[in-house]
C-alpha cells in the first residue's frame, strides 16, 4: 500500500506547488503538483523535485 504526504510547499509568482513523498514496496518517489493537481514527476531525490519546482514557479 503506498502512502502519500506533502514535504515541501514552494509559492511561486501565479501558482502553488506541493512536493509529494509517495513510499510504497518499491522505494520512494517525489511528484510535483501544482495548485493541488498533479503535474511532474517522478523525482528520485527530494532535491531533484524542489529544483524543478524553483524553476517553474
Amino acid at each position: 500500500m503506498a502512502t502519500e504526504k506533502i514535504v515541501e510547499v514552494i509559492y511561486g509568482k501565479y501558482h502553488k506547488f506541493e512536493i509529494v513523498k509517495k513510499s510504497d514496496f518499491w522505494g520512494i518517489e517525489f511528484y510535483i503538483r501544482k495548485d493541488g493537481n498533479p503535474y511532474k514527476g517522478s523525482y528520485s531525490t527530494l532535491a531533484a523535485a524542489v529544483a524543478a519546482a524553483e524553476k517553474e514557479g
